[in-house]
């Protein structure tokens, strides 16, 4: 399963605040395809977990993963760092 670092439940729960998604929003990861092997990932704000996400949650923070990114991201990590006034999402093992 995705672990979130605190730096990243922290930032989660900042975004879902700012982005007024309201109490049962979450930062959504969806597979956008699969290229070379790979699966592309986006990353969005949403209001509820799609049907069928897997629902990771952590102090606070939420993340809904649809069935390839909760497969692509099971053992991985993820964490954030700001740069100015936005923060970059990294995925580490």
């Amino acid at each position: 399963m995705l672990a979130l670092t605190p730096e990243a439940v922290e930032a989660i729960r900042s975004m879902i605040e700012d982005g007024d998604v309201g109490p049962g929003g979450g930062l959504r990861i969806s597979s956008s395809g699969v290229e070379d092997g790979e699966v592309e990932l986006e990353f969005d704000l949403a209001p509820e977990p799609a049907a069928g996400d897997e629902i990771v949650r952590d102090g606070g923070a939420a993340v809904f993963l649809d069935d390839l990114a909760a497969d692509a991201l099971a053992e991985k990590t993820l964490d954030v760092h700001a740069h100015g006034d936005h923060v970059h999402f990294t995925l580490d093992d």
